[in-house]
């Protein structure tokens, strides 16, 4: 290896793990003047390493030790991490996370670049200033493509899974294992090539599945923040059925004792003034009757909202074939069906909106369909219609309904057809 290299190959190794760090934070937010910051922060890095080096605190001959490598990599990750901090709009943790992906692509890369180095023509161009450096550029160019490539899926989601403790807590013991095991395993220097491509070989499989394991909390983690969203919403629907519950009951109640008291007043009242009172009030009298308690509550709030909106809704339903699902459930599948069925209608001409809803029973099965009018356009993720309203709640509606479904043995299928949008349920 070139004694230039050698002299400065802390600084290079500073450099490279700075550089890993972009195929995994290209997601995250960036300060002002991100790149300014991020090439500044580095210099200042290299800087203090060649200092350290200078008034001898680090030494070049004893980074032969196994301790002394690990205490100069460590500054590595350390500075690494100040460099994220400097340049991404994140806490530490999250600093502390991606600077570990950065390292650990460093590492990844530098160790492959040690097994094509045991290939004697590889071997001979790095002896040289210019072949090592070509080398550097070709090995850790196509190693982080390579990286960014695959760990784009994950890394984009970084709304939900670009700030947690655990993962940064991971990391760190991932890196302190991947900077202490393998460089404290390279005191003995009189190994054989055989030796040394087997144990780097081995150090990539342990590099590549630390960061599948990193990634893999990330995915936790999201499942846990959508566990936590779905619960959220779930109460926020419990609350609202019973505040609907108690609103539908109310104006049953009143628009029976106002029917009473009109009725009572027939011949004191001109009639054409009686009949103009009781057509104001006859919409009540429309609130459908299916023989669940909780779908009437849905259909007389859907069909209010409806009304506003000039959708044609109609029911064919027999709400006692439901007796089976809890009130909750019925609330929340029923509620999302039409929310998003009124979303989409309602996009239309006034003319064409519509929304049926059949519910039926036969051959010890219930069946559910919903179809209604829409604009032809939808986006379709997993076999269901992907939600774009909300996104705080991005998707959730189908997600609960799927899950509603299947807590009850069953089935859902969308079907697009002229468009019209069809919706069916089956449950045993």
């Amino acid at each position: 290896m070139p004694v230039w290299y050698m002299n400065h190959r802390i600084s290079i190794l500073l450099f490279q793990s700075v550089v890993g760090v972009l195929p995994f934070g290209s997601f995250l937010g960036k300060r002002k003047n991100y790149a300014l910051r991020f090439i500044l922060g580095t210099c200042l890095g290299i800087v203090l390493i060649e200092m350290l080096l200078g008034f001898g605190i680090l030494n070049l001959e004893q980074l032969r030790s196994g301790i002394t490598r690990v205490a100069a990599s460590l500054l590595v990750f350390f500075l690494t991490i100040i460099v994220c901090f400097l340049a991404y709009e994140e806490n530490f943790y999250t600093a502390l996370f991606v600077a570990s992906s950065g390292y650990i692509a460093q590492d990844i890369a530098g160790t492959f670049k040690t097994v094509l180095k045991l290939i004697p023509g590889i071997g001979e161009i790095s002896t040289t200033l210019n072949g090592v450096l070509i080398l550097d550029f070709l090995v850790y160019g196509s190693i982080y493509l390579v990286l960014f490539v695959m760990f784009r899926p994950f890394t984009r989601k970084r709304e939900s899974i670009f700030h947690n403790k655990e993962k940064a807590i991971f990391s760190a013991v991932a890196l302190v294992f991947c900077i202490g095991m393998a460089r404290l395993s390279q005191d003995n220097y009189d190994r054989n090539s055989l030796a040394v491509g087997a144990e780097a070989v081995y150090q990539i499989l342990c590099d590549f599945f630390i960061l599948l394991l990193q990634f893999g909390v990330m995915e936790r983690v999201e499942l846990r923040n959508g566990v936590d969203t779905m619960k959220e919403l779930m109460h926020q629907q419990y609350d609202q059925m019973k505040r609907s519950k108690e609103s539908i009951e109310l104006v049953n109640e009143k628009y029976h004792d106002l029917k009473g008291f009109l009725d009572g007043y027939d011949i004191e009242l001109p009639k054409d003034q009686l009949r103009a009172l009781k057509k104001k009030i006859e919409k009540y009298e429309e609130f459908v009757s299916t023989g669940n308690h909780i779908l009437d509550v849905v259909i007389a709030e859907k069909k209010e909202v409806c009304s506003k909106e000039n959708i044609e809704l109609t029911t064919l339903v027999n709400g006692a074939e439901l007796s089976f699902m809890d009130d909750v459930d019925v609330y929340s599948l029923f509620g999302n069906a039409f929310n998003n069925a009124i979303h989409a209608t309602k996009k239309l001409p006034e003319d064409e909106r519509f929304i049926t809803l059949t519910v039926s029973s036969g051959g010890g099965t219930t069946t559910i369909h919903i179809e209604n009018s829409f604009d032809g356009k939808v986006i379709m993720e997993n076999g269901m219609p992907k939600s774009q309203r909300d996104p705080r709640y991005h998707g959730f509606g189908m997600r609960s309904m799927e899950r509603i479904v299947k807590k009850y043995d069953g089935t859902i299928a969308v079907k697009t057809e002229d468009k019209v949008f069809n919706l069916d349920i089956i449950m045993l």
